[in-house]
């Protein structure tokens, strides 16, 4: 997952000076051998004072004036620090780094470094381990082909392959051009042909399969997933329920992350399942598992705590590799 936290400030402020008026100095009297005629005295009249200027009008947020908030939105650079194509070879482990504070310093899959090094539960690294860093892998540009093809092929949100490979809309490439993919990303099956039905030949019903994950909350769905109204994206769901009510596993797994390192999130708990899935509950107060332990499917993992502005939420949000899916098409009916 990719840990991300967005601080916005924005700051106004002016001030108006006005210089005083320049002072001269007159040259020194001179010694008079004869006396003379006193020069007549010029009034000299004082530049006009600079009225102050009216403070403007605040900007109308409404009517579009003033700074647009996507000066302020996420940048390329800050989602990836490094470069993705020439990310260093190794990591050197420091005191008290977390194995998830590496993933995300990278922004590689933890799953993917979990591999890499063939890590063991419960995952300790003692200071000065070298972990290996995933090999980046790279799609080659075709001719005509667009970016969001790309993405499509290799079942990846448009965006977070642009912030991977730090490009800013439009997303324009050229042929040739090599694009970054994450570690784990695998390139989608093509669909068969579809064949051609027999003359009179019935339909067969459509089959539906059973959903993958249980609700981890019972509780009224007050956030759902992709874009927000105020511009932001959320890649999962926030559900609601009362503070200290417990928080369920979706399905069986094992717990790779337990912790309270990303600010905002309260405490966090990370659960990978099988075929690559890894399901994330955010804002709990407790959590009540370790890295490295199995759990079933509705096991307790957490104690369901506040956002930061103090209502009762639970983040669940679910992932296949690097690509974030929407929790609705996954989750069983209620």
């Amino acid at each position: 997952m990719t840990r991300a936290l967005f601080v916005l400030a924005l700051l106004a402020g002016g001030c108006a000076t006005s210089s005083p008026a320049p002072i001269s100095y007159g040259g020194g009297a001179q010694p008079a051998r004869q006396p003379a005629a006193a020069a007549p005295i010029q009034r000299v009249e004082p530049p006009p004072q600079a009225r102050p200027r009216a403070p403007e009008p605040a900007p109308d947020w409404a009517d579009g004036e003033g700074t647009p908030l996507s000066a302020y939105a996420l940048r390329p650079e800050d989602a990836q620090p490094f470069d993705p194509a020439a990310l260093p070879r190794t990591h050197r482990v420091r005191a008290g780094e977390s194995l998830y504070e590496i993933a995300t310093l990278y922004q590689v899959p933890l799953r993917a470094l979990i591999d890499q090094n063939r890590l063991e539960p419960p995952y300790a690294l003692p200071p000065g381990r070298e972990l290996e860093l995933p090999p980046p892998r790279f799609h080659v540009v075709a001719r005509g082909e667009r970016f969001e093809e790309i993405a499509q092929r290799y079942s990846i949100d448009a965006r977070s392959l642009a912030l991977l490979n730090r490009m800013q809309a439009p997303y324009l490439v050229r042929e040739g051009e090599r694009i970054v993919l994450p570690a784990m990303a695998r390139e989608a099956p093509s669909a068969p042909p579809a064949a051609t039905p027999a003359p009179q030949q019935v339909a067969a019903a459509p089959v539906i399969s059973s959903a993958r994950f249980a609700w981890p909350l019972r509780g009224e769905v007050v956030g759902r997933f992709g874009p927000q109204a105020d511009r932001q994206r959320l890649d999962g769901i926030e559900i609601a329920g009362l503070e200290g009510a417990q928080v369920q596993a979706a399905a069986d797994g094992e717990i790779v992350y337990a912790g309270d390192d990303l600010p905002g999130y309260g405490f966090l708990v990370l659960v990978s399942h099988a075929d690559n899935y890894v399901t994330a509950y955010g804002y709990n107060r407790r959590a009540l598992v370790r890295e490295g332990q199995r759990v079933r499917a509705g096991q307790a993992i957490a104690e369901l705590g506040p956002r930061p502005d103090g209502r009762p939420r639970l983040l669940f949000q679910v992932r296949r590799g690097a690509e974030p899916l929407d929790p609705a098409s996954v989750l069983a009916p209620r």
